[in-house]
C-alpha cells in the first residue's frame, strides 16, 4: 500500500497480505484455493452471517457487493487477481466482490507466505506447534524446488498466531475493522472495513480448519515432506492433496452440527478435550505418527504409540496381515491405518483410499467448528427500544468493561457520531445508555470491549425509532 493510501485498510494489513498473496507459496495445510476456501464458504452458508450482514445495513447480506477500491490496496487486489478464477475470490477491475467472496479470500490467503504457514500447527499434548524435521537431502530439496527461504525452526502454536502481533490478519486486525465497518461515515468506506474484516475472518478460519488435519493436530511437520509424485519432485502432504483432488472447492462437505464455545481458544483446545486439535489428534493418526513398526517373532511384541490415543487393538489380524494386508478402523468405521507383516515385521501405513475415508469424515467436523468460530466473532447484540420520549440502548449478553457509541444515519446513508462513553459492563438485559434521538432516523450503537468471559466482542444493535 502506498504512504497516500486512504484509511481503508490499516496499511499493515493491506501491505501484509499483499505481499503474501504475490509470493504465491504452497500451504502447509488442507490446500487453500479449493479445500479451505470450500470450507469457509460451506462455513458462512450454514451460519447467520447472512442475516447479521442485512441487520448491520448491508441489504445484500453474503451477496452484498463490497469494494475495495484498487488505489487504496493495490497490492491486495493485484494478488488476488493472480489466483484462479475458480476460487472464486478474484475481484473485478474496480475492487469489487461480494462478502461471501471476501470472506472466502481471506481463507486463501492465510498460509501465505509459507513462513507464515508453519503457525498453524498445534498439538494440544503438548501444546507445540511446528518443529522442523531434521535436516536432510529431501528437505534441502523441497526448499530448493520452491525458491523460499528456510522454514523457521519453530512456529507459533495456532491458537496463540491467531492473536499475535506479527499476523497481519490476526484477530485484533477483525475487531478493529468490524468496527469500523460500523462507525465509518460513508456507505464507501464501511463497504471497504467490511471486506477487510471479512477477509481477518476467512484467515481466522483457515487457521482453526488446518488443526483438524491429523499433522496439525499432532504437529507432525515431516508430513509435508512426503513425495506427491513417482520422481519425488513433488513434495508436500499426501492427505491435503487426496482430499483437494477429491472434493476440489464446490464438493466440500457442510458441517454436520453447529459448534459453540465461550471463547477462541476453545475451539481449538479445552480442559475437557472437545476441542477441534483434541479431538483430531486423538482420533487419528498423521503420516510421521502411525504406529511404530515391530517384529512379530518374538511373544509379546507391541508397536510403539507417538500418542496415547488412538490405540491399536490387543489382537490384530495378523493372518491378514501377512496374506494381503489389513486395515486398523476407528469405532466409526473409518480407516485409521492398514497394516502388513513383511519378513516378520509388522509395519502401519497409509494409502489414498484410507486417507479419503478420513477426509470424509474429518471435513464435516471442521466445517461445523469453522461454522461456530465466525458465529462467535458475529456474536455481539444490542438491543435499541423506544421508551417513552427516549431511545433505550440494552445489551444482548453479558458485557464486561468497554466503549458504547451511539450514531444516527441520515437518509443519505452518511453516519455520525451523537455519544461516546466508557461502560463498566453489566448482565444481558441490563440497560447502558438512555438519550434522546432526532425522530424517525436510524440510530445504531456499537459497544467494544470484552464480554463476561473476558473475550474480546463487538455488539451492535440498529433501530428506527417513530
Amino acid at each position: 500500500m502506498t504512504s497516500r493510501a486512504r484509511a481503508t485498510l490499516p496499511c499493515c494489513f493491506a501491505a501484509s497480505l499483499g505481499l503474501a498473496l504475490a509470493s504465491g507459496q504452497p500451504a502447509l495445510a488442507w490446500e487453500a484455493e479449493t479445500t479451505h476456501v470450500g470450507l469457509a464458504e460451506e462455513a458462512a452458508l450454514a451460519s447467520s452471517l447472512h442475516k447479521r450482514l442485512t441487520e448491520l445495513g448491508f441489504s445484500g447480506g453474503l451477496f452484498e457487493v463490497l469494494a475495495v477500491p484498487p488505489a487504496d490496496a493495490p497490492e491486495l487486489l493485484a494478488a488476488l487477481r493472480r489466483l484462479s478464477p475458480a476460487t472464486g475470490v478474484v475481484p473485478d477491475a474496480r475492487g469489487r466482490m461480494t462478502a461471501l467472496s471476501w470472506l472466502a479470500a481471506g481463507a486463501a490467503v492465510a498460509d501465505a507466505p509459507v513462513q507464515f504457514a508453519v503457525h498453524h500447527f498445534f498439538d494440544p499434548s503438548s501444546g507445540k506447534g511446528w518443529e522442523a524435521p531434521p535436516q536432510s537431502r529431501l528437505a534441502a530439496l523441497w526448499r530448493k524446488m520452491r525458491k523460499v527461504a528456510p522454514l523457521p525452526p519453530r512456529g507459533i502454536p495456532a491458537p496463540d498466531w491467531l492473536v499475535d502481533p506479527q499476523n497481519p490478519l490476526g484477530l485484533e486486525g477483525f475487531w478493529a475493522q468490524y468496527a469500523k465497518a460500523i462507525t465509518a461515515a460513508t456507505p464507501g468506506e464501511r463497504s471497504r472495513h467490511m471486506a477487510a474484516a471479512l477477509v481477518a475472518a476467512g484467515a481466522a478460519l483457515h487457521v482453526l480448519g488446518d488443526v483438524g488435519t491429523p499433522s496439525h493436530a499432532r504437529a507432525d511437520a515431516a508430513e509435508y515432506y512426503e513425495p506427491l509424485t513417482e520422481d519425488g519432485l513433488v513434495l508436500g502432504s499426501r492427505f491435503d492433496r487426496v482430499a483437494a483432488l477429491a472434493f476440489d472447492r464446490l464438493g466440500v462437505p457442510g458441517p454436520n452440527r453447529v459448534v459453540t464455545r465461550a471463547s477462541v481458544r476453545a475451539f481449538f483446545t479445552s480442559p475437557e478435550g472437545d476441542g477441534l486439535a483434541d479431538l483430531i489428534s486423538s482420533r487419528y493418526f498423521s503420516a510421521g505418527t502411525l504406529p511404530s513398526s515391530t517384529n512379530v517373532a518374538g511373544a509379546g511384541a507391541a508397536p510403539r504409540l507417538a500418542r496415547p490415543q488412538p490405540g491399536v487393538p490387543a489382537h490384530l489380524n495378523l493372518m491378514a496381515a501377512a496374506r494381503e494386508g489389513a486395515t486398523l478402523k476407528s469405532d466409526q468405521g473409518v480407516c485409521l491405518a492398514r497394516y502388513r507383516i513383511e519378513r516378520n515385521e509388522l509395519e502401519f501405513y497409509l494409502d489414498d483410499a484410507c486417507r479419503l475415508e478420513q477426509a470424509q469424515a474429518i471435513l464435516p467436523e471442521v466445517a461445523a467448528f469453522e461454522t461456530g468460530l465466525l458465529e462467535f466473532l458475529m456474536r455481539g447484540r444490542l438491543t435499541l427500544r423506544q421508551e417513552g420520549g427516549a431511545l433505550v440502548v440494552s445489551a444482548g449478553q453479558k458485557l464486561a468493561a468497554g466503549q458504547l457509541e451511539i450514531l444516527v444515519e441520515d437518509a443519505r446513508g452518511q453516519r455520525t457520531s451523537l455519544k461516546a462513553q466508557e461502560l463498566a459492563g453489566g448482565e444481558a438485559g441490563a440497560e447502558l445508555a438512555r438519550l434522546g434521538t432526532p425522530p424517525g432516523a436510524k440510530i445504531l450503537a456499537l459497544f467494544r470491549g470484552k464480554d463476561g468471559a473476558g473475550e474480546a466482542i463487538v455488539a451492535v444493535g440498529a433501530v428506527v425509532p417513530e
